[in-house]
């Protein structure tokens, strides 16, 4: 009865896995797997399961978690209780997952979700141009409707499949080439939507290899092949040109910043730092995000009207976890939360795997307020489990680098 249960409780986590590419599409879809995952879980759990998420990598999240947690008690916060909810769900996916054995179900249930999410925004991309006969994937509504959820977020899916695909295909041999091919499609896929931050954390990710391996001849092949296809991109590829800003327009340096959402919302972002008082404290998530809003009303430097106006009416948070942090929780969670990854890197460094994982996550914290939505925790959370996993199984063969 036991092994079934345990079986059960592996099926729902790997569909838990899969489902939460499609999160913006539908929260109720992932939480289903998890509330089943909830139930069953007393019932599958060991003692020994709990040594997994009882190591001092975790300690500074929880702790950083604990602190935001007694500000929204302390200062009547109870505006930010959905941010801090996202919080405890980070920490929720890490429990149910430490039941889990097997490494390598979760991972390609994760992957092949991707697959199926990137197979349905193809057909979605198709119809567009064929409907439209156009293809303009540099900003709009119909970008989120072809994608199934926010650019950056489903860019990210495509960055952490593509790393899973090459940890996967040196641990199925028979079945390397596929995974190589797959990761191959999820980066031409990130090159047609043009997901810039994804694409940097692409070349970021192959980079780093350089310090993993003695074939250099390998890298700079990977690097070569990379350069000609991306150049090839960028020539057939309008909306990648226009999102990178090359263009045959002779703007400015100070124009090109300017077409960049970023240099606005971190503009603001400082102001609102230098007149704030509670350094230590901060003021509160929404509190922030309603500074941010009263910024957007009150700037003169927008390029036109209507520029301030789709800021003001979109309403952008800091699109930075860091400074999210700084702003709503004060330095000292701020500086916990770098700690966070600084130690997190210390501990795994030695495993390329885990390191692009961690290094791509940041990168993706620099841009987005990552747990400030469900689908950002879900990505948070699963990202450090899968690096966890691929640690441990490099640990207990010994072997800390690849060649």
């Amino acid at each position: 009865m036991k092994k079934n249960l345990k079986n059960i409780y592996v099926t729902f986590f790997s569909l838990f896995c899969a489902v939460v590419p499609f999160t913006d599409l539908g929260e109720a879809i992932p939480n289903i797997a998890l509330l089943v995952l909830l139930v069953l879980f007393p019932f599958v759990v060991q003692k020994e399961d709990w040594k997994k998420i009882l190591d001092k990598r975790f300690y500074t999240l929880y702790f950083l978690i604990f602190l935001v947690t007694i500000q929204l008690v302390i200062f009547s916060r109870l505006e930010d209780f959905k941010f801090v909810s996202t919080l405890l769900l980070v920490i929720l996916v890490l429990i149910i997952s430490i039941p889990i054995k097997n490494k390598l179900i979760p991972i390609l249930s994760f992957i092949y979700g991707s697959l199926a999410l990137l197979i349905v925004s193809t057909i979605n991309l198709v119809s567009h141009y064929m409907l439209s006969g156009q293809f303009n994937m540099t900003v709009g509504d119909h970008v989120s409707s072809i994608l199934l959820g926010d650019r950056p977020y489903i860019g990210y899916v495509y960055v952490l499949s593509f790393c899973m695909c090459l940890y996967v295909a040196t641990q199925i041999s028979k079945a390397k080439f596929l995974y190589y091919v797959l990761a191959l499609l999820f980066l031409v896929f990130l090159l047609i939507i043009s997901a810039r931050i994804s694409l940097i954390s692409i070349v970021v990710v192959v980079l780093s290899y350089l310090f993993y391996t003695k074939n250099l001849k390998k890298v700079g092949l990977i690097i070569i092949v990379l350069t000609l296809f991306s150049i090839i991109m960028f020539t057939v590829n309008p909306s990648l040109k226009k999102r990178f800003f090359i263009s045959n327009n002779n703007h400015s340096f100070e124009q090109i910043v300017k077409f960049e959402p970023r240099y606005f919302i971190w503009s603001c972002a400082n102001e609102i730092f230098f007149n704030n008082k509670n350094y230590f404290v901060g003021k509160g998530f929404v509190v922030i995000n309603n500074e941010l809003e009263s910024c957007y009303v009150n700037r003169l430097d927008f390029a036109d009207k209507k520029q301030q106006d789709f800021f003001v009416r979109s309403k952008f948070n800091t699109h930075n976890q860091f400074i999210n942090f700084l702003l709503s929780s004060g330095i000292l969670i701020f500086l916990i939360f770098i700690i966070f990854f600084l130690l997190w890197l210390k501990l795994d460094y030695k495993s390329y795997y885990s390191f692009i994982l961690l290094i791509s996550l940041i990168l993706f914290c620099s841009v987005e307020n990552v747990l400030a939505r469900q689908m950002g925790a879900e990505l948070f959370a699963l990202t450090l489990i899968f690096s966890t996993m691929i640690s441990s199984n490099i640990k207990n063969s010994e072997g800390h680098s690849i060649k």
